[in-house]
């Protein structure tokens, strides 16, 4: 016997797990199907004997019964069908509901290191490709059961009228059935290999549109699209050998029927003749037979789309089972009084195994400092930022806020203790005033506004048509680069957080709109320990303490006038070239 893979498995338990919670359902589902079962395997029964008892034997007077009894039998049958069809459709849509909130929250728990590794695109697939194919496969399988019940009740009934051609009919479908099984091994690698191309094409395309702008503006369009072609070839090809094992698989499950349908008339037809079988046994197993093909469709559907859909459950379930490198700690700490004193101990800290980034960095910033981290790029400036926010853990050191190790303290309170304004800025689609509060709710419209102005970002918002109700579209596209750094700006200075984090935020600020904002930073600075990221000599000088890094140490330390007489920070800031 062949073990299942690991992939295998997990699908599998995650299916199990949400149809429990689901049970109710899926139970309702499942009643439906065992009535609508009963009924059909009573008409046979009920036929064969009203063929027998009337036509046969000549009871005329019994018609009306007959009637009476196929008419509940009728209405029983439509009820159990409508009920499990209700509920078979309401069940997986509940499921794939579930899904798609367990994974939404997942991801929003795990660290930056998750979504490096996995990419937007792959997510994206996962949450509605992969549910969606989910759901497709688990809609059949009230069906399912109740077509395998109906199959050996069916089986059964037809030994009971006739055992010879019961046990012949029985040899043709199990034959069949082996045969359709066998290719069946195919179906899952194939359906699996669809949704790998599948989700490798959404996560290119993922990129493309959010880049249309940089592949316009150089011209790209030809070079992307012959790329596009390739991967939309490759999901073709796999969808085409797909399409060719669940062929070969339905073709020989649904030759069974066809087989076993001329082992009874050939078979029977003897019988009969040599008054073996009466005209109501004949009746009855064949009735029983067509009822056979149903279940033969039903598994051969359910059977030809559950690989598809357990290959799905497994990219699920990877997604779920993923890990964050960043964990709340088991008993967090609460974060003691303080304006926002940030220390650095011995820090060393790389975003892949053997290539570090920080190296044994030791910095203390004093509550309500503004301290500015300038040096080359990848000195390791925004990693620190990124440390201090918890978005990614030291391999060794520790960071403090307030004295307290930030891996002590709870995400969401770590979180609302430092505001971090990064370079690209996320505008999401709804109206200015949504956008500004999401990280504060609760502000009023005074608070609101006060913090727009300090980010010079009032004045073009009341020039908006509708003002601070105006809707954004997605990625803020309809605003230009300045204006979303200048709402990530207000944004960031409305939630009063401790810590003040600004890395690389004016890089789309032409240099009049800087000059204001820096007015207003210094304002929003004023008392709040605030870390600027930044190239523009102008925006360092906001700073009262300038920190340079190269390769993630610390070489100068102090004001901006002190480091200008260094070579080595001149150099960073490519002072030489200019007049100062």
């Amino acid at each position: 016997m062949v073990r299942s893979d690991p992939a295998r498995r997990a699908a599998r338990r995650l299916v199990r797990h949400h149809l429990w919670l689901r049970r109710r359902t899926l139970g309702a589902a499942l009643a439906g199907a065992a009535l609508y079962t009963v009924v059909v395997l009573a008409i046979p029964l009920v036929a064969r004997s009203a063929i027998d008892d009337v036509v046969s034997n000549g009871h005329n007077g019994h018609i009306r019964g007959y009637l009476l009894i196929f008419g509940v039998l009728g209405v029983l049958r439509a009820l159990g069908g409508g009920l499990r069809k209700y509920q078979a459709t309401k069940n997986p849509a509940l499921v794939a509901n579930d899904l798609r909130d367990r994974l939404f929250a997942h991801v929003q728990r795990m660290s930056f290191s998750f979504h490096d590794r996995i990419g937007a695109g792959q997510l994206m697939a996962r949450s509605s490709t992969d549910v969606s194919m989910l759901e497709q496969a688990l809609s059949p399988l009230p069906w399912f059961t109740q077509s395998v019940v109906m199959f050996f009740a069916g089986v059964v009934l037809l030994f009971f009228i006739q055992p010879l051609l019961a046990v012949c009919v029985g040899t043709v479908v199990a034959t069949s059935m082996t045969i359709a099984l066998g290719r069946a091994r195919a179906l899952y690698p194939a359906a699996a290999d669809v949704q790998l191309r599948l989700g490798l094409y959404a996560q290119f395309i993922e990129q493309q549109v959010q880049g249309i702008r940089v592949v316009k503006g150089h011209g790209f369009e030809r070079v992307l699209a012959a790329r596009g072609g390739g991967l939309a070839d490759d999901v073709r090809n796999a969808g085409v050998e797909r399409a060719h094992a669940r062929a070969r698989f339905q073709a020989a499950m649904l030759a069974t029927p066809g087989l076993a349908m001329l082992v009874v008339i050939g078979l029977g037809g003897w019988l009969g003749a040599h008054g073996r079988m009466s005209a109501g046994d004949m009746l009855a197993f064949v009735q029983y037979l067509a009822l056979l093909v149903s279940p033969v469709a039903a598994g051969a559907e359910l059977l030809a789309q559950w690989p598809q859909g357990m290959a799905a459950a497994g990219r699920i379930a990877e997604v779920l089972a993923a890990d964050s490198d960043v964990r709340e700690p088991v008993h967090p700490r609460r974060l003691a009084a303080g304006g926002g004193t940030i220390d650095f101990e011995h820090v060393e800290f790389g975003y892949h195994d053997g290539v570090p980034v920080i190296h044994d960095l030791t910095l203390h910033v004093p509550a309500g400092q503004s301290v500015a981290l300038v040096g080359a790029s990848g000195s390791g400036k925004s990693t620190l930022a990124y440390l201090l926010s918890r978005f990614y853990d030291p391999d060794s050191g520790s960071v403090r806020l307030d004295g307290v190790p930030v891996d002590t303290l709870a995400l969401a309170t770590l979180r609302r203790a430092v505001s971090v304004v990064f370079e690209d800025t996320v505008v999401f689609t709804a109206s200015i005033r949504a956008n500004l509060v999401i990280g504060r709710p609760d502000a009023t419209d005074a608070e609101l506004r006060s913090a727009a102005r300090l980010a010079e970002a009032d004045e073009f918002i009341a020039a908006l048509p509708d003002g601070y109700d105006t809707i954004v579209g997605p990625q803020g596209y309809s605003l230009s680069g300045g204006q979303r750094q200048r709402l990530a700006i207000a944004r960031a200075i409305l939630r009063e957080s401790r810590v003040l984090v600004l890395d690389d935020a004016m890089s789309a600020v032409d240099p009049p709109t800087e000059a204001a904002i820096r007015r207003g930073l210094g304002e929003a600075m004023r008392g709040r320990t605030t870390l600027i990221i930044a190239h523009r000599v102008e925006t360092i000088a906001l700073a009262e303490r300038v920190v340079l890094l190269a390769s993630g140490r610390i070489v100068a330390d102090g004001t901006h006038e002190q480091l200008l007489e260094r070579p080595e920070y001149r150099a960073a800031l490519a002072l030489d070239e200019f007049v100062v």
